[in-house]
């Protein structure tokens, strides 16, 4: 009965899958967490076996929608990495897609791989989704017969699973527990070690905490010590790390300039860091109890930060610059890179398309947004215009084909990511257009990847058993290692030829895999956000790069032996 009903109404399973893989995914034990496309994997592989079709369109459909959304959402860390500042990350991804390529070769030739096979296990060993359908549309560019093709993406899809599945587990384990130990650290002490260094206060908090004892406070004094003082001079005694927002004098409140001269008795509102305003009552004189009657009011506002003078400016130099521009009480509260929280610390510096948290009076943080970048609109609407001309573009790109090795091949949906990134960087330089919220995106990335990873999983589901009847060991075993090589290679690099931190290093490690379990695995035995320092900017790379690997595999292994089924 419940056969008949799911071949009959297939997004049925291809929901179930859902549910299950990503009820199972959440299950954490110690630091390793399977994940929802990992647990979407496996349960569509399960439910399969009773033999179920999925139309292709479909799956199409939802990758282009899935590879445009990524390029979007990572467009503006993958430009604002690409200087000479950066050489040093873009060297882990460069060694990572150069020795998986190796390795998949030396794999495809020691097991005797055909090319599905072949670029499924590459696909999964990378732990890129993105390069299932990458490779699998330029297989069917090969000019083989179609039931040849259809042997092939099979072959893709199966390899793919299988291969996906050890080497998620390989470099999970490998960022957060055998990186470390290879170092001679302990990450947590080292990450904390890190984050101090840096000037960073430690913490990892979930979404709905907060510090006991935020960093950005204000607090109400009756003038005493600074009688006779003026407003510049006080907060210069402050050193410039609090400001004087609002003033009361004798029941009047009056506007606050530099020049305003202060009377004893008066009554003043200031705002700025915990650690000037601890010292502020010896400046100013004693606090009020009560300080309801000099309130301010003060907003947190999220600014995308787009005005080039300011990229790759210190986090230190953003209120100086506010300063000199003649806005002062407004305070760098927070940055965001990639959906993902920076520490704030002295020595970092920020990037075109970071979001940065302004704090302070209305007034005063929509004129600093206005000089560092675009106010982020809170609206949930998505401009569907840009969203489709760039889903139109992409598909166009995808189409042009290249003669290689008597075959012609072309991106295929890859376009879609190539497009993606132009137009994300687009909307990133003149955020007034484009409206593509991240929820949104987040939203379209993850639906489109689910489904389509759910729908290859039920396609594949008969065949994974012939697969792991005549190649069991060997696919995981040559997953394993073509994980492996560039991660061990890269941690040494990394360490002793670059000198990286080490906890900077083992998120920059999960970056380069493109691997959001590893990142959270590894974030949370290091206790605080110092390895998202080094996550970031690889796995921009790597998820522009790791895609278009599938129709570049494909191509070299007909061009290096000559035919797509016999190495």
């Amino acid at each position: 009965m419940l056969n008949t009903i799911l071949t009959a109404r297939p997004e049925l399973a291809l929901f179930a899958a859902l549910v299950i893989g990503y009820g199972v995914g959440s299950i954490k034990i110690g630091p390793f967490k399977l994940g929802g496309v990992a647990g979407t994997l496996l349960a569509a592989l399960v439910i399969g076996q009773i033999g179920i079709h999925v139309d292709a369109d479909l799956q199409r459909f939802m990758f282009t929608l899935f590879v445009y959304a990524l390029g979007f959402s990572v467009a503006p860390t993958f430009f604002a990495s690409i200087d000479r500042t950066t050489w040093t990350w873009g060297l882990l991804v460069v060694i990572e897609i150069s020795l998986i390529l190796v390795v998949a070769f030396v794999a495809t030739w020691l097991f005797k791989l055909d090319v599905g096979t072949a670029s499924g296990l590459l696909a999964g060993a990378a732990t890129e989704s993105a390069m299932v359908g990458t490779a699998s549309e330029a297989i069917g560019k090969l000019g083989m017969a179609a039931a040849a093709i259809k042997v092939q993406q099979a072959n893709v899809t199966t390899s793919y699973a299988l291969a996906y599945i050890f080497s998620l587990i390989t470099i999970v384990l490998f960022s957060s527990q055998a990186a470390p130990k290879l170092l001679g650290i302990d990450l947590r002490a080292e990450a904390r070690k890190t984050l101090g260094k840096l000037g960073g206060v430690d913490a990892n908090l979930d979404a709905d905490q907060g510090q006991a004892f935020p960093s950005l406070i204000s607090r109400g004094f009756s003038v005493e010590a600074a009688a006779g003082k003026t407003v510049a001079a006080v907060e210069l005694a402050l050193d410039g790390k609090a400001t004087v927002e609002g003033l009361r004098r004798r029941d009047a409140d009056l506007k606050v300039t530099g020049d305003f001269m202060l009377e004893r008795s008066d009554e003043v509102a200031v705002a700025g860091l915990r650690s000037a305003l601890t010292e502020a009552a010896g400046v100013i004189g004693p606090e009020v109890a009560d300080p309801s009657k000099v309130t301010f009011t003060v907003e947190t506002r999220d600014v995308v930060l787009t005005r080039w003078p300011k990229h790759r400016a210190a986090v230190d130099s953003i209120v100086e610059f506010l300063r000199a521009s003649a806005i002062s009480g407004v305070y760098l509260a927070g940055i965001t890179r990639d959906d993902r929280t920076l520490p704030l610390l002295p020595g970092a510096t920020v990037r075109r398309g970071d979001v940065l948290q302004l704090f302070g009076k209305p007034d005063d943080v929509a004129r600093a947004a206005h000089l560092l970048g675009t106010a982020e609109i809170p609206g949930p609407l998505t401009d569907f215009v840009y969203l489709g001309c760039g889903l139109i573009v992409g598909i166009l790109i995808g189409m042009i084909t290249v003669p290689v090795a008597g075959a012609s091949l072309s991106l295929g949906s890859a376009g879609a990511l190539l497009s993606g990134l132009g137009f994300g960087w687009l909307r990133a330089r003149r955020p007034t257009f484009g409206q593509f919220p991240a929820a949104a995106a987040r939203v379209l990335k993850d639906l489109g990847l689910a489904i389509f990873i759910a729908s290859i999983g039920l396609s594949a589901g008969p065949s994974v058993l012939a697969l792991l009847g005549t190649r069991g060991w060997e696919l995981p075993i040559a997953a394993i290692c073509i994980s492996l090589v560039p991660t061990v290679v890269s941690l040494y690099v990394g360490r002793y030829l670059l000198h990286m931190e080490p906890a900077i290093l083992c998120g920059a490690i999960a970056g380069q895999q493109a691997s959001t379990p590893a990142i959270n695995a590894t974030e949370a035995v290091a206790g605080n956000p110092v390895p998202v320092i080094g996550y970031t900017v690889t796995y921009a790379l790597a998820n522009i790069v790791l895609p278009l690997l599938g129709p570049i595999f494909v191509a070299a292994f007909t061009a290096i032996y000559g035919h797509p089924l016999t190495p």
